[in-house]
């Protein structure tokens, strides 16, 4: 296990999580997103695109009532996320599924929220990363914004919630596309790596079938954040 996977430890050792020592390793996008959720009582949820799972460890964490499919389509990040879930004593809460967003292995209109930190860049721009998996995971190589989108509402009860990360420089892109595929913007946040730095990321919460209105939070600043660095094992 050691030559492929580091034991990664956050929030004073309450959650441990395994991801690859080469190749994709999750950032602070995953964190923001898993703090901007909010469930309610034993919602399901699915993780879109699960990676290690960190995510979805967070919130199963965060809401002890929650049951969470967690599904990924690379088998390395998919060993990663089962360790995470064995680490941390959440098997039976977090439900690890190799699978395909554009395919979802799950009862469509079943949950009553839906995760994704999807890849922001689109293929073939700027400089891409070597390593396979980071190129998959960082890269719309095997699912577009709208492939994310569609399988959202496919997923979603009326009513639902979907929670998004994306670039601030594709905000344009993820609201109307949030709309065309019946995600109504419902909460944003912007967030800024520190005041009078201009906006890094969205957070979107969006209603499926909800009517148009939409609230802005304050703006959330990295530098200031409760996150710091996960202590690695040597």
């Amino acid at each position: 296990m050691k030559p492929y996977f580091s034991r990664d430890v956050l929030f004073k050792g309450r959650l441990t999580v395994y991801q690859p020592r080469r190749g994709y390793r999750f950032s602070v996008e995953s964190l923001l997103l898993a703090e901007f959720v909010r469930l309610r009582g034993r919602e399901r949820l699915v993780d879109l695109g699960a990676g290690c799972g960190v995510i979805s460890a967070v919130l199963a964490l965060r809401y002890p009532g929650i049951r969470i499919w967690a599904l990924e389509i690379q088998e390395i990040l998919c060993r990663a996320l089962r360790l995470t879930i064995r680490e941390n004593a959440l098997s039976g809460r977090v439900l690890p599924l190799r699978g395909d967003i554009r395919r979802p292995p799950l009862r469509p209109g079943l949950f009553e929220a839906v995760v994704a930190n999807p890849p922001f860049k689109p293929p073939h721009s700027g400089r891409l990363p070597p390593e396979e998996s980071h190129l998959l995971a960082r890269t719309e190589t095997l699912a577009t914004l709208s492939d994310f989108l569609r399988a959202a509402r496919y997923l979603l009860k009326t009513g639902g919630r979907f929670f998004l990360i994306h670039t601030a420089h594709r905000a344009v892109e993820v609201l109307c596309g949030l709309r065309e595929f019946g995600l109504e913007p419902k909460r944003l946040r912007w967030v800024h790596p520190r005041p009078g730095d201009e906006a890094r990321f969205l957070l979107v919460e969006a209603i499926k079938g909800a009517a148009p209105e939409v609230r802005v939070d304050p703006p959330l600043f990295i530098s200031s954040s409760a996150f710091g660095k996960p202590d690695s094992d040597p």
